[in-house]
């Protein structure tokens, strides 16, 4: 729902003063709840990076009313969505600064990772907020502050999700953004897990060239573009998971040959570049370092297994990570963004 006409006429930041104040005395129909969230998106997607600090004060009364429980943990699917399409333009609009502490963080990419769940069907209402999202995840590279958050198991369940609607024969926008968020965390990951190495080499088995085209095309291109960071570690999966190197896309055979192939990335994903939380003063930062995890411990899977790993059958629930350690890299690296 777009704001009145007549509030065209004020400022943009008495309007994000309104409709942040009506949010933290937030109505109990959900109708006008949904409205008011409703001009609360439209009036956010208008605000750029970089506003002056009277403009940014004007996004106070959002931001609190946002994190409140209430709406964060509401009962309705509906307003979660709006909520989470709410706060990711927040976070487009403050990076590379974090808009809210670490707890508060984590929760909001629960809700966000609940959200890409709507993306499985683009006939469902809530499937073009889910794109946004997406697609604004992907842009600001957010996924990024997940790594710095240890939010692991979140990041799990987030790939799990994405493999399970991918195979739907999604749209490009939504291939160009899950690939952007596989390859950066994959490519920042201090270490990478079976629990997203082998449902990735699940995607390029054979046998599933044909059966999830989708899958093939989007596992052999974050397969290739990180190329150097998989390197030391996909062998050893592929033994961990009883499978060879021939049962795999000629992508895998090539990066263990220390050959790898380069997949030419096509996405049309904009001309104009939206700041992100891995850039710097003089550049991106893209240069992921060695990580050998120890993959001789990990249990055996035939690739039954492992093809089954790309399918769940229903979306994995979302579930908040344990971890309360915190690693600095990618902060630091947003951190400097901003200096």
């Amino acid at each position: 729902m777009a704001p009145s006409s007549s509030s065209f006429a004020r400022p943009l930041a008495v309007q994000l003063k309104l409709v942040g104040n009506g949010l933290l005395n937030a109505p109990s129909c959900v109708d006008e709840l949904l409205a008011l969230l409703n001009d609360a998106e439209d009036l956010l997607a208008n605000v750029d990076q970089g506003q002056s600090i009277p403009r940014l004060d004007s996004l106070l009364p959002v931001m609190k009313a946002l994190i409140a429980d209430s709406l964060l943990k509401h009962s309705v699917e509906g307003v979660r969505v709006s909520v989470a399409y709410c706060l990711s333009e927040i976070m487009r609009i403050s990076a590379p600064e974090e808009p809210y502490n670490d707890d508060q963080m984590k929760v909001i990419f629960e809700l966000i990772v609940e959200s890409f769940s709507k993306l499985s069907q683009a006939s469902t209402q809530f499937y073009e907020k889910a794109l946004s999202i997406l697609e604004t995840v992907a842009r600001v590279k957010a996924c990024l502050l997940m790594l710095d958050l240890k939010c692991d198991t979140l990041v799990v369940q987030m790939f799990q999700n994405f493999w399970a609607f991918i195979r739907s024969d999604p749209t490009d926008d939504v291939l160009w953004a899950v690939e952007q968020i596989m390859t950066d965390i994959l490519s920042e990951s201090e270490d990478i897990s079976l629990g997203l190495l082998s449902p990735l080499l699940a995607s390029v088995l054979k046998e599933n060239k044909y059966v999830a085209p989708s899958c093939w095309k989007l596992g052999e291109r974050v397969i290739s573009r990180c190329a150097a960071k998989l390197g030391p570690v996909i062998l050893g999966a592929i033994q961990s998971n009883g499978t060879t190197v021939d049962d795999y896309s000629p992508v895998v055979a090539s990066i263990c040959e220390n050959e790898p192939t380069t997949v030419e990335n096509n996405h049309a994903n904009g001309s104009s570049q939206p700041v992100s939380f891995t850039q710097v003063a003089n550049g991106v930062v893209d240069s992921p370092g060695e990580v050998v995890p120890d993959l001789d411990s990990a249990s055996g899977s035939n690739s039954s297994d492992a093809a089954a790993l790309l399918f769940p059958n229903a979306v994995v629930p979302v579930e908040a990570d344990s971890a309360d350690s915190k690693s600095s890299t990618n902060l630091e690296k947003f951190n400097q963004a901003g200096n």
